[in-house]
């Protein structure tokens, strides 16, 4: 089967998910994205099955005549704010080709997405034939756009779980560990003044490893237990998950978060918010960590303080019982599913 991906921003998780369909299935792909910038620390390349090609300087008409060349058997379609994709989703639509639209917005009953609802069986429906979303929070969405339940596909993001195949917690390393951009919706504000509060009542008794930049770098706490790195490209993350403590992730929003997926394939306990998407998917109170309200100052400060204080025998029940939860969403799955549109 030939399939045409039309991306914005393509991920490192992303091309794994095409890579083990190609295996899987033989399947060959030809994707357009927007071109990475030359800052960029690492670059995806095209593969002898998947075909990488940069649209940005691209015009419907020359995207069309490509694609037509290709005869693609199924489109899968990032969204629907690119004309030029939409143009081509509609075309191939008519024809009787499946065309997929993938969301990762949680319904948060915004007037935005009150009026996308309404606008959607002129603006949305009309050029897709699914919709494939990241999980719970996003299927609610979906039914609100219009799409029936057998159109609904979830488990769109998956982590490379070949990259965390010999990745596990043989040690209880007294430490939380951040992974994300150093951003104010990541809830870092917070999380560092929960940190100040904590070394200033002399109960700062873990170490902390943030690991990102971006905006807030500067307001990072200064203190000896508290380690930054700036950047890790994707295939040294796995080693640096092992043994590294308890993974947190404090985001105000979060629409679903691939990084969570790759703690729990890490045996990762998880601190993370109601208000991250792949919380639903990879975290359960008590189970394998703790989901808390983003906003909630006392809430957090509790938690850091109760999973510092976790015994050797807690800590590696957490982890191994996030190892459980972690094949939720995989790779066969995902292929399984994309294949599974054809002749629906």
């Amino acid at each position: 089967m030939k399939i045409l991906v039309l991306f914005t921003k393509l991920t490192g998780y992303w091309m794994a998910c095409m890579q083990h369909d190609a295996g899987r299935a033989g399947n060959t792909y030809l994707v357009f994205r927007k071109a990475p910038s030359p800052e960029a620390p690492f670059q995806i390349d095209s593969t002898k099955k998947i075909n990488i090609q940069n649209a940005d300087n691209l015009t419907t008409d020359a995207l069309l005549q490509s694609v037509n060349k290709f005869q693609p058997d199924l489109i899968y379609v990032a969204g629907w704010t690119d004309k030029r994709y939409l143009k081509i989703a509609k075309a191939f639509k008519k024809q009787g080709t499946p065309v997929i639209t993938g969301m990762d917005n949680q319904w948060l009953g915004s007037p935005k997405q009150k009026i996308a609802s309404f606008l959607s069986p002129l603006a949305i429906k009309p050029y897709f034939s699914n919709i494939w979303v990241a999980g719970l929070p996003q299927y609610y969405y979906a039914k609100k756009l219009g799409f029936s339940a057998s159109r609904i596909l979830t488990g769109l993001y998956c982590a490379d779980e070949n990259l965390f195949k010999n990745i596990s917690q043989t040690k209880h390393l007294n430490q939380f560990i951040f992974i994300g951009r150093l951003v104010e919706h990541k809830g870092l504000k917070l999380f560092f003044k929960v940190l100040e509060d904590l070394i200033d009542e002399e109960k700062f008794n873990f170490k902390v490893h943030i690991i990102g930049n971006g905006p807030l770098s500067s307001s990072i706490p200064d203190h000896q237990n508290i380690k930054h790195t700036a950047f890790v490209s994707p295939e040294a993350l796995p080693k640096l998950l092992e043994n590294s403590g308890t993974f947190i992730l404090p985001s105000l929003y979060e629409a679903w978060g691939v990084v969570v997926h790759e703690a729990a394939l890490a045996g990762l306990p998880i601190i993370t918010t109601q208000e991250t998407g792949a919380a639903s998917q990879f975290v359960i109170n008590n189970f394998n960590g703790s989901i808390y309200k983003a906003q909630d100052h006392q809430a957090l400060k509790l938690l850091l303080l109760k999973y510092s204080d976790l015994t050797e025998q807690e800590y590696f029940t957490l982890s191994k019982n996030s190892k459980s939860l972690a094949h939720k969403i995989n790779l066969e799955e995902w292929s399984a599913k994309i294949n599974g549109v054809v002749n629906v």
